[in-house]
C-alpha cells in the first residue's frame, strides 16, 4: 500500500446503512430549518404566512384571467361598435339622397 492510498483509507468512515440514513435525515432536517430561518419562516406564524402567500398568488392569477377577459371584451365591443358605425354611416341619415 502506498502512503497516499493508506491516508485515503484513514479518511473513510464506515457506518451501518440505518445509521447513515439517520445521519442524512438529520442533516436534511437541519438544512431545511436553516433555510426556513434564513427566509424568515421559522416562527409559529410561518404557516399563516404561507397560506397568505398562496392566497395572494391565487388572487393574482384570478386578476390576470379577469384582465385578459376584460381586454378581449373591450376589443370585441370596439370592433362591433365600428361595424355598427359603418353600417349606420352607409344606411343612416348622414348619407346624401
Amino acid at each position: 500500500m502506498t502512503a497516499d492510498n493508506h491516508q485515503r483509507q484513514d479518511d473513510m468512515v464506515c457506518l451501518p446503512r440505518t445509521e447513515f440514513e439517520a445521519l442524512l435525515e438529520q442533516a436534511a432536517c437541519r438544512g431545511a430549518r436553516k433555510a426556513l430561518k434564513e427566509v424568515g419562516l421559522a416562527d409559529e406564524e410561518a404557516v399563516h404566512d404561507i397560506h397568505d402567500l398562496r392566497d395572494l398568488v391565487s388572487s393574482i392569477k384570478a386578476m390576470q384571467r379577469t384582465f385578459l377577459q376584460t381586454v378581449v371584451r373591450w376589443i370585441t365591443i370596439g370592433v362591433l361598435a365600428l361595424l355598427v358605425a359603418g353600417v349606420a354611416a352607409k344606411l343612416g341619415p348622414f348619407t346624401p339622397k
